[in-house]
């Protein structure tokens, strides 16, 4: 009887587990937006021959979750330009896929209100949405340290091949094809500490590129503490390899997340 009522226990605990991340992942799932990147092509011409056409290259390159409902965005600074400075010329757009649906609607950046290469952390600004595109709500954020052993959650869209866009001479986007599909995974707070002044977790989830920049979420109650930025090199007997993924506690940027008004709990 007691070996039984250990079973019935362990299975409800692991159906109440399950639920609780089911639940999470819902009530999140629509303040996360992928991010496309817009750059002219470098162009060669001589003296005296023909104007060539603009051509531009278009990209996923991570992931933003919405921390001021309809107009704010925090992402991995180093989405921008591979972790180099951003170019100005560079435009970009913020994309959400309700449901993971057949219908994907976007938003421009319209500025970049704070950006800390340090931190490797950036909060665009987006022009609200318009129907048909829906809201964008926000989710919360904390600051609180999060312990080894932490139930965690995260969402990020993995970058998928643009087969076609559609750009036109300004660098505006008109439309394309590719297969834009959001991805969350379930793991631990495997370790954390200080370095340089600054709160870093590692973290037993593994993520794809076009991730980089989503949130690392608690369950409960849900709220982000930290984004997907990179990961800590391991020396192995056959090389360098990945190791833990990284991300920055959001208290290196706790002032500027309160000062635009970031959900807090």
């Amino acid at each position: 009887m007691r070996h039984s009522m250990s079973l019935l226990n362990f299975f409800s605990k692991t159906k109440h587990r399950d639920e609780d991340l089911v639940r999470a992942s819902a009530s999140v799932r629509d303040s996360i937006l992928a991010v496309l990147r817009i750059r002219r092509s470098p162009t060669l011409q001589t003296h005296g021959s023909p104007p060539i056409q603009i051509q531009f290259e278009v990209s996923i390159v991570g992931t933003a979750w919405c921390v001021v409902a309809d107009r704010l965005l925090l992402t991995a600074y180093h989405i921008l330009n591979n972790g180099q400075s951003r170019d100005p010329q560079d435009r970009f757009y913020a994309f959400s896929v309700p449901g993971n649906g057949e219908v994907a609607y976007h938003t421009p950046v319209t500025s970049f209100l704070i950006e800390s290469p340090q931190a490797d952390m950036v909060i665009l600004e987006i022009a609200p949405p318009a129907p048909p595109m829906p809201p964008v709500p926000a989710v919360a954020v904390t600051f609180a340290l999060q312990q080894d052993g932490q139930r965690v959650l995260t969402y990020g869209f993995p970058a998928p091949s643009v087969a076609g866009a559609n750009v036109d001479q300004n660098g505006n986007w008109l439309g394309g094809n590719f297969f834009l599909k959001a991805h969350t995974n379930e793991g631990i707070v495997a370790g954390h500490y200080e370095m340089n002044k600054q709160l870093f977790y590692e973290l037993n989830v593994g993520w794809h590129h076009g991730e980089s920049g989503g949130p690392v979420f608690r369950i409960d109650p849900v709220a982000g503490f930290a984004i997907m930025q990179q990961y800590r090199n391991i020396e192995t007997p056959h090389g360098t390899i990945p190791g833990p993924r990284q991300g920055r506690g959001l208290n290196v940027i706790e002032s500027e997340l309160r000062n635009i008004g970031a959900l807090r709990v």
